[in-house]
């Protein structure tokens, strides 16, 4: 990806339902969007560095993305009660 923004093509009923959300909450689908995509970026981290290491073989992905997984999870854990 060469740009620093990604456009992403709302359907109607999914566009009406974040205007409906906006009303209700004053939440953008921007911020909506951004808070999601930082919740799951250890997720898609995880997978990424998985897929890098794997080399194409299914059962090694699988554990090396449990691994990462678990793995994130308690950095995650240990910054929490630092």
């Amino acid at each position: 990806m060469s740009t620093d923004s990604l456009t992403i093509k709302l359907g109607p009923e999914l566009l009406a339902l974040f205007r409906r959300y906006e009303a209700h909450t004053q939440i953008t689908p921007q911020f909506y969007i951004d808070e999601l995509l930082a919740k799951t970026r250890p997720t898609l981290q995880a997978v990424v560095e998985a897929l890098d290491e794997a080399a194409g073989n299914p059962e090694a992905l699988a554990e090396l993305f449990g691994r990462k997984m678990a793995s994130l999870v308690q950095q995650q854990n240990d910054r929490v009660s630092a």
